[in-house]
């Protein structure tokens, strides 16, 4: 696939849109994400919405499961329990603290969005049957996974899964055993954010493989601009609006 004339990325402010951990191939990848590789990999997605929810989205609460974890002491306090529910975020309100189902200000002012330009180069389409084959090609023994290697035929669902064994593997053989036609080779992975695409977005992300650093280059990714992520981001407030929280 083409690559992006543009894309964002949400990062903290203190190490910047191109300063992602470097992995080992000596540590385990249970706190990876999904097409890291040995090196350095950041991610960036088609629209400001998307960007925050890859962000946001592991901080989702479920405010009626919490409410439901309070049922044992609603019921030896013979109350019902919405109201208490209601009584402790009144305590918590009137003692100050952060409300229910808030994230605190430093979570947003440490953080900026940045508008990043990649350059000119292909990428790989994770949800293309053509790399489902390739991959078949590329990788005739098992498969590492969590549960053990797995000669099962790779479909969809394993290449944008949460198996961080296996989709790491992918991205590894991809990386380093894939040349394009035009002789280069791959910028990194295409995928949609599982977590769909919002109204009047794409949902469409990139993971760049930082090959330039990984050999002690400059790295040619522009940072074009960075904007303060405002409490009044309509994009941000969607993406909490989505996960059901809000920030100050």
């Amino acid at each position: 696939m083409a690559g992006p004339d543009t894309a964002v990325r949400v990062a903290r402010e203190s190490y910047g849109p191109l300063n992602p951990v470097v992995r080992t191939a000596e540590e385990g990848v249970e706190a990876w994400s999904r097409y890291d590789t040995p090196g350095q990999t950041i991610y960036a997605c088609a629209d400001p919405v998307t960007a925050y929810m890859e962000l946001l989205a592991p901080y989702r609460t479920d405010v009626n499961r919490e409410r439901r974890a309070l049922q044992p002491i609603a019921d030896a306090m013979r109350m019902d329990l919405d109201a208490l529910w209601d009584q402790i975020v009144a305590e918590w309100d009137e003692a100050g603290t952060m409300k229910a189902s808030w994230r605190p200000r430093a979570f947003r002012d440490g953080r900026k969005l940045y508008t990043l330009r990649f350059p000119d180069g292909w990428w790989i389409d994770i949800t293309a049957t053509d790399t489902i084959a390739a991959l078949a090609d590329l990788h005739a023994r098992p498969w590492p996974t969590t549960e053990g290697p797995s000669d099962t035929p790779l479909t969809l669902a394993h290449l944008t899964g949460d198996d961080r064994t296996l989709t790491t593997a992918i991205a590894g053989v991809l990386r380093e055993r894939v040349t394009l036609d035009d002789g280069s080779l791959p910028m990194g992975i295409q995928f949609l954010s599982k977590h769909g695409h919002p109204r009047g977005g794409s949902g469409v992300c990139w993971a760049y493989w930082m090959r330039y650093a990984d050999n002690g280059l400059p790295e040619p990714v522009e940072v074009s601009v960075r904007s303060v992520i405002g409490e009044d981001d309509p994009d941000l407030r969607a993406a909490q609006s989505y996960c059901k929280f809000k920030s100050r």
